[in-house]
């Protein structure tokens, strides 16, 4: 009988081992992430999702708060996601990952069920407070706020035709049927 990996013993990582794992090189060329003190294979970029987030990053660059694309956030002790893009305004220091956002953007394609699931859960629990997910496939941005320890309790969705409301100081609207024009 064949041993699943449900039923074999894991030994969790904390954010602290994981840094320590980054810094030793031992993952470099990995797309990976720390959730719930696993590490989780990232999904390939398609050009749709490399696009969205190029033109994302353009629209939130007038942001008051710092712009990161694909960086970390230390969101838990067990958990170092790397969202699309974040709006923060935490100092960032080689000793200091920022642990929450103003704003969490997540592109999905593939990724769809743990970016609405898993990951809303722990940026909800961070009190990141307006959380973004673009679904590339149904062309629509779901945008998730008030945030609490379960979840976030609103989410409403934008089609083109909307405009998704500023997410902060500096950012215009996201008119949604701009934003899937080119993809």
């Amino acid at each position: 009988m064949a041993v699943t990996a449900t039923q074999l013993p894991i030994h969790p990582l904390d954010a602290d081992a994981y840094d320590a794992i980054i810094a030793s090189g031992a993952l470099d060329d990995q797309r990976v992430e720390l959730l719930d003190g696993v590490l989780v294979e990232m999904s390939p970029q398609s050009e749709r999702h490399e696009i969205a987030i190029e033109l994302l990053t353009k629209h939130l660059a007038a942001a008051a708060a710092r712009l990161r694309v694909q960086l970390s956030l230390r969101v838990a002790g067990d958990s170092v996601p790397e969202p699309d893009l974040a709006l923060v305004e935490e100092p960032v220091t080689v000793a200091h990952r920022p642990t929450s956002a103003l704003l969490v953007v997540e592109v999905a394609h593939t990724s769809l069920s743990i970016d609405r699931g898993r990951k809303a859960e722990l940026y909800a629990a961070a009190g990141v407070p307006t959380y973004w997910v673009v679904d590339l496939d149904n062309r629509v941005v779901e945008v998730r706020t008030d945030p609490g320890t379960s979840g976030y309790r609103t989410l409403a969705t934008f089609s083109p035709g909307d405009a998704v409301p500023s997410p902060g100081a500096g950012v215009d609207p996201l008119d949604v049927a701009a934003l899937f024009s080119g993809l």
